[in-house]
């Protein structure tokens, strides 16, 4: 809920604006003069100060300054009774959002303060799209693994429980946590996401929870952290595992508490974040190792959601190699289809990489194919091998072949080679013996 600081140090003035902004809904603190506006506005964070410009103490122009400096993103409107078209150009270049001459109708305030919020609510999309903006790919599988996890999905979502997706790299965790996210009440607020293995652990705890201006070299200007974006929506802490220990601590705080300080600051900063984490580590070995909090698991493992890889639902690679090709063949410009042979070849392998590497596969095969369909001979060579391999295994005359080869060879070796004694052992006459050595061109 936005929150409001209001500075006005006529009483009568201050109740009735104070009563207004009430009625529709923010949250308003109110100060008598500007020396107790900035004191509450160093301990507490602002989406927008309405302040008078002539005030004991403390000036409206100052403490406009004194904001600007400290947090460029909290907006402030500009009352005066002694205006004139100079000043409020004065208070505009100086950094105001607004500026209002009094006396004024309340209805024009609460015009121009829901104005204000909403642009503020534009600008926070814009950074969230600009931080995590992704191609927006979906779920796919019917296999019943896939099945159990898109139920799961489905009665999980609603709620703001904390889910924490496990599996192996490439079974598609961050897509389960998407899709949660747009199952969820939340679907129309931000998701945010971090990666905790891809940053230092120097620049984790600022990624996360932002940092005040000066607070570190190069803190040229406050920035805000992951949470804040993620403000009323959905974080996703991928990779957790990887997170540094005494950041493990912090996270716990706020996942309990719903509030946190930037780097370099000491305003408590409250958040209605829902957390979704995910890790392909084992989080219990790493407990039993002594690189993860126990109590930081229990926090996040209220609902486990295991993703199966793909060796376990082979069955959906079907659908899986048309959804990537569809997608390639719009990225690229192409129209490849792929054929039943090749589907087969892709059962017979495990996938180590998961539905991610049958994607990158995918995505080669549909570049290098030469014809309107990708074959087996598209596809790379290692896969036709363990194909060719698994085919054989299953071919009967094949492994009957290689058994009666066997026994000739040990044969001729325990009699020394003497085909007479070998054909004896064998059971078959010497003329035989010498066609099968033919066939099989054994000396």
């Amino acid at each position: 809920m936005p929150k409001i600081l209001l500075a006005e140090d006529d009483e009568i003035m201050r109740v009735s604006i104070y009563d207004c902004l009430k009625k529709h809904g923010w949250q308003v603190d109110e100060a008598k003069d500007g020396l107790e506006a900035m004191a509450l506005f160093e301990k507490n964070q602002y989406h927008l100060i309405i302040s008078d410009i002539r005030m004991p103490g403390l000036d409206g122009l100052t403490l406009l300054q004194n904001v600007r400096r400290q947090s460029p993103d909290t907006d402030v409107i500009i009352m005066t009774a002694y205006g004139s078209v100079n000043d409020a150009i004065d208070c505009l270049r100086r950094g105001a959002s607004d500026y209002i001459l009094k006396p004024f109708d309340l209805d024009d305030l609460i015009i121009r303060v829901t104005r204000l919020f909403e642009t503020q609510a534009v600008k926070a999309k814009c950074e969230v799209l600009e931080a995590t903006c992704q191609k927006d790919r979906k779920l796919f599988g019917k296999s019943s693994a896939m099945q159990k996890v898109h139920s799961l999905i489905e009665q999980a979502a609603p709620t703001n429980a904390t889910i924490l997706i496990t599996g192996e790299s490439g079974t598609g965790k961050e897509l389960a946590a998407r899709a949660i996210h747009k199952a969820s009440n939340r679907h129309d607020k931000p998701f945010v996401s971090i990666n905790c293995a891809a940053i230092p652990d120097g620049l984790m705890e600022s990624e996360l929870f932002g940092h005040e201006r000066g607070a570190f070299t190069g803190a040229d200007q406050k920035r805000k952290g992951k949470f804040e974006l993620a403000d009323n929506g959905t974080l996703l802490l991928d990779e957790l595992g990887d997170l540094p220990g005494p950041l493990q601590a912090k996270l716990l705080r706020v996942l309990q508490e719903s509030r946190f300080e930037r780097v370099g600051g000491s305003k408590s900063i409250n958040v209605d974040v829902r957390i979704i984490a995910c890790t392909s580590k084992n989080l219990q070995e790493e407990v039993t190792a002594g690189n993860f909090r126990q109590d930081l698991l229990y926090r996040l493992q209220v609902i486990p959601l295991k993703m199966p890889p793909l060796r376990e639902h082979k069955e959906d690679i079907e659908e899986l190699c048309r959804v990537f090709l569809s997608e390639f063949n719009t990225l690229h410009g192409r129209s490849a289809a792929i054929t039943a042979e090749a589907i087969n070849c892709l059962n017979q392998y495990d996938f180590p990489g998961n539905a991610r590497e049958l994607r990158n596969l995918m995505e080669r095969a549909s570049v290098l194919s030469r014809g309107p369909e990708i074959t087996p001979a598209d596809l790379p060579t290692e896969l036709n091998q363990h194909s060719t391999q698994q085919e054989s295994n299953f071919n009967l005359s094949d492994q009957l072949a290689i058994v009666e080869q066997n026994c000739l060879q040990n044969a001729l070796v325990h009699s020394g080679g003497n085909r007479t004694e070998a054909a004896r052992l064998l059971g078959i006459s010497r003329k035989n013996l010498w066609e099968k050595l033919k066939s099989y061109g054994l000396q």
